[in-house]
């Protein structure tokens, strides 16, 4: 990059922060790891973004090939972007530095926004891989109005967006709830007992999910 903003160093680190380092573009990154997404999607996930901030971030985005713009199917059929082979390639280095995040030895702010989808990712990133392929299945998350999925397998896990084709377990909750069952205050038991989750499925795939995919106290030590 060449434009004011570059740090004209030929430098790696700083190239890529060239692209990545404004305010933002990581974010943009981070949703679109989990599928393609429209404009006026990117702008609800990202509160405060602003659309002319969205429209040059994207712009550099895809001038340096890390997404581009998709056409989605049928009953969509309406225009999105997607990372590219070449973005894929972040998403291990999007995993490491939410881990390093969660260490940081810093209050979260009261006012904070909290998503799920942003959750589960972390939840992914801290799964232990021999416990993701040995769970070898496919579940759909519903909380409130966000809707994901999580496939794990020998290969890893990998979160996207949407609903999915014939999941192996469906389940149904509110945002409270399930940052109790991701953080460990609520067992998934109890959540039943309860009648806060409703569950589609193998009951026993659902324990075993919230045993492998959570939120682990992280330290900066």
């Amino acid at each position: 990059m060449s434009g004011s903003r570059s740090y004209r160093q030929q430098c790696g680190l700083a190239r890529a922060l060239d692209v990545l380092g404004e305010r933002w573009t990581m974010l943009i990154v981070r949703e679109l790891a989990m599928g393609p997404r429209r404009y006026k999607d990117l702008l609800e996930s990202l509160s405060g973004i602003g659309t002319n901030m969205l429209a040059a971030r994207l712009k550099t985005l895809e001038a340096a090939h890390v997404i581009r713009p998709v056409l989605l199917p049928p009953p969509a059929s309406a225009r999105a972007y997607e990372l590219t082979d070449y973005g894929e390639q972040l998403q291990s280095i999007l995993s490491q530095l939410a881990l390093w995040g969660y260490r940081l030895p810093l209050p979260v702010a009261d006012n904070a926004e909290a998503r799920a989808s942003w959750a589960l990712m972390a939840m992914a990133a801290m799964a232990k891989p021999e416990d993701v392929a040995a769970l070898n299945a496919t579940i759909e998350i519903r909380v409130d109005d966000e809707v994901m999925a999580v496939t794990a397998d020998d290969t890893g896990a990998r979160v996207s967006s949407g609903a999915e084709i014939g999941p192996d377990l469906t389940i149904d909750t509110d945002l409270q709830t399930f940052g109790a069952l991701a953080e460990g205050r609520l067992s998934p038991s109890q959540s039943l007992k309860n009648k806060a989750v409703v569950v589609h499925g193998d009951r026993k795939l659902f324990t075993k999910f919230f045993n492998v995919f959570r939120i682990r106290q992280q330290s900066a030590a």
